[in-house]
């Protein structure tokens, strides 16, 4: 008799978990979901969903939010082994479609909610790793078509440590690293590290895309600044940290043997005419003769509500760059979380002493590791 209720437990499990996960997706606020199965792995404590796709209810563009082929959830064995229940999630081949829109109902940027906390409530463990393989994120705004979106392709990725585990001894204790293809095969590299348990965002991220050929994102281009580009090379680099509520970083593009010229059509905006002009002045202009390169560093710091772009420091840099010497093709290595915190005691005198001088030795408290569940 035992055995027989156990055997219909497992049969009926799959459609159980089925059906809560398909509740989940059908509960959320701005979005409604689905998933096509579910497939149980008990030796292993996980289960699969395959086929889940998310949409945004009513949004003007016909693309899912999100879908991914599969997402495999599982107990992580390995800090299991060290007396720590957490687990792992496993997305293999999803496709997340961001959009910008004319209006707040036709943008689709995910931010109504939190994601985290919702593949969180698919299995009853905090989560500790998560893999991203084959993966594409396609980014979309107005009077771009779907066929021209910036998108990145062969995304593999993983961010592990998320609840520190393993005590790394530092204040942003989970790392993670993303490749990724861009505008037809250009590499691109994400990396840093992250806390995600901060009470104010708190992570350190270096980007690199390298070999855009410009002529990719003439779309853009003809939609944005009314220019086209024959030929010509795209870099950048950028490097940014947050902390304590504000941030600090910049970006460093590069363009090379650049052939960009006028589309001819007639431009309303006065700013955009600007933009246009500049654009020409430091392509043709500002360009540096020995490397054939025009580059710009541009900084950028502020708080995390209200960012700060310094146009200036722009400007400056493309004409030191132009008279002295192209930029270096590698990151600095100078934007750290102790940037963001010197930044911070620097426009808050009332800031305690010690903290002043103590703060970049400090560690923020962290989650203990422990044989629990979802804190």
């Amino acid at each position: 008799m035992i055995v027989a209720v156990l055997i219909a437990a497992r049969i009926a499990l799959p459609f159980v978990v089925e059906d809560f996960a398909n509740r989940k997706l059908a509960a959320l606020d701005s979005y409604d979901g689905h998933v096509g199965d579910i497939d149980i792995h008990l030796w292993r404590g996980a289960y699969s969903i395959d086929d889940i796709t998310i949409v945004k209810t009513g949004a003007s563009r016909p693309v899912p939010f999100f879908q991914s082929r599969r997402i495999d959830l599982s107990v992580e064995w390995k800090s299991l082994f060290r007396g720590s229940i957490v687990s792992e999630a496993s997305f293999d081949s999803p496709e997340l479609n961001l959009v910008q829109g004319k209006t707040k109902a036709d943008t689709q940027l995910g931010k109504e909610e939190n994601w985290n906390a919702r593949l969180e409530e698919l299995f009853p463990f905090r989560f500790n790793t998560i893999e991203v393989n084959n993966g594409t994120v396609r980014f979309l705004a107005p009077g771009i078509s779907t066929g021209d979106a910036i998108t990145a392709n062969k995304v593999y990725g993983r961010v592990s440590n998320l609840t520190n585990v393993i005590d790394s001894g530092k204040e942003t204790f989970a790392d993670f690293h993303v490749d990724a293809q861009v505008l037809d095969g250009a590499p691109a590299v994400v990396d840093g590290s992250v806390n995600a348990f901060a009470a104010q965002p708190t992570f350190d991220v270096n980007m690199e895309v390298k070999k855009v050929r410009l002529p990719e994102v003439n779309p853009w281009l003809r939609e944005y600044i009314k220019a086209d580009a024959e030929a010509g090379k795209f870099e950048l680099y950028m490097e940014l940290a947050a902390a304590d509520g504000k941030f600090t970083g910049y970006a460093k593009p590069i363009l090379e043997d650049v052939d960009i010229y006028r589309s001819g059509e007639e431009e309303e905006s006065a700013l955009k005419r600007l933009w246009e002009g500049f654009l020409d002045f430091a392509a043709n202009v500002l360009e540096n003769p020995a490397a054939d390169q025009v580059a710009a560093r541009i900084p950028f710091s502020g708080t995390i509500k209200d960012p700060d772009t310094n146009l200036f420091a722009t400007i400056a840099s493309v004409l030191r760059n132009a008279f002295i010497s192209a930029f270096a093709r590698s990151l600095e290595g100078s934007i750290t979380l102790r940037n963001v915190k010197k930044n911070l005691r620097d426009v808050d005198p009332n800031k305690p002493a010690d903290e002043k001088h103590g703060d970049d030795e400090k560690k923020a408290p962290k989650p203990k590791p422990g044989p629990a569940g979802k804190a």
